[in-house]
Order: C-alpha cells, then structure tokens, then sequence
C-alpha cells in the first residue's frame, strides 16, 4: 500500500517539532487502510502528494509568527490554495501539533494556528483538536499539553475518522475546559510578507490545487 497519511513538519535549530513529529510517527498504531509516510520538513515535502492523502499530520513552531526555514514552502503553497481555492483539499483530514516561544507573546503559537485556519479554509477536515505544548487540551483532559500524551490520543480518533463520517473538531476545541494561559489570536500574513521572510526560494510553480 502507498502512503496515504503525510507527517510534515516545521523545525528551527532547537529542533523541538522535529522531535514531536518523530514522536508522532514513532506512536502510530496499526490502522486498517492506513499507511503514514516517513515525516519530512515543508520544503522537502510535495505538496501535489496530497491528491493521494487521506490524512495530513503537521508538526511546526514559529517565530514572530513566521514559519521554520524549512517549512517556507509548503507554507506557502498553503495559503496560495486557500486564497485562491477554497474548498480544493476536500477529501483531506488533518491534526496540528504546534510549538511556541512564550518570548515571542504577540505571536505565540502563530504558525501551527494559523496553518490549521488554513487547511479548514481549504476543505480539510479537523478530526482531533491542536494540540501547543503547555497549552490546555480539552481533548486529553491537561492543562499542560506534551506531544507524547497527545500523539496516542490523536491516533485513536484518526481510526475512528478513517471508518467513517465523524464532526469535525472545532478550531478552538483544545480550549473548551479552559483558555490560553497566553491569548488565542492569530496574525495572518500575506504571500508578500511571506516571501519577504522566507530564507530559500519560493516555490518554482503553484500547486495543482491553486488557481492563478
């Protein structure tokens, strides 16, 4: 069977989502009619893989609200799809880990945020709430979300998605016991701010899933 479940993640120097997302491959039981792909940064991942995906898993942190170096592209092929067609990822259903700096407080947790109100506006189904590293989880009864505790809980509602129609998870349901210790904003950015930080190239062609 080829993949069908995509691991991609996010990391800076530090390497802390590129820990979780080993985490989070690393805990993944046996599911019927699933295979996960092994986990690969943004840029390396190919986004147009994902017209064969069922599910999508993505790990990031940010910094002043922007993506890892190396998640710059997938980021950005994101958020030409949203904008440009919503409603195109359909057939996808996601979860979102995130990591923050609680030193960059006006953008905490922006990137993991921000991507997951991406992947919604661009039809995928949330099938487990985010999960943010210290953060509350409704969804795993903790004040203090790790990714070790969150990885086995999100498997087991990604085998209960894959056997059938489930509701999708609201975007804010890791808060539903308790708030952020921090806030629950999201900064968005435009492709040319975007462009502006990202270190390597931007992406030599859309996606098949924007329309320019």
């Amino acid at each position: 069977m080829a993949p069908n479940v995509a691991l991609v993640y996010g990391s800076f120097f530090m390497g802390d989502s590129e820990r979780d997302i080993n985490t989070i491959a690393e805990s993944f039981p046996k599911i019927e009619g699933l295979e996960v792909a092994k986990p690969v940064t943004g840029d390396d991942f190919d986004f147009n893989s994902l017209k064969d995906m069922k599910f999508l898993i993505i790990c990031t942190s940010s910094q002043y609200g922007f993506p890892p170096k190396n998640f710059g592209q997938f980021a950005h092929h994101l958020l030409t799809a949203a904008k440009t067609n919503p409603g195109c990822l359909s057939h996808l259903q996601h979860a979102v880990y995130g990591n923050g700096d609680e030193t960059y407080f006006n953008t905490y947790m922006n990137m993991p945020r921000y991507m997951d109100k991406l992947l919604e506006t661009c039809g995928s189904k949330r099938f487990f709430a985010r999960g943010e590293t210290g953060e509350p989880n409704a969804a795993i009864e903790t004040k203090n979300c790790r990714c070790p505790d969150w990885s086995p809980a999100m498997w087991k509602a990604c085998a209960a998605a894959a056997k059938g129609d489930v509701a999708p998870v609201a975007w804010d349901a890791l808060w539903a016991k308790e708030k952020s210790e921090h806030h629950s904003k999201v900064t968005e950015w435009n492709l040319a701010k975007l462009e502006k930080k990202m270190s390597g190239p931007k992406p030599a062609a859309p996606s098949l899933f924007a329309k320019l």
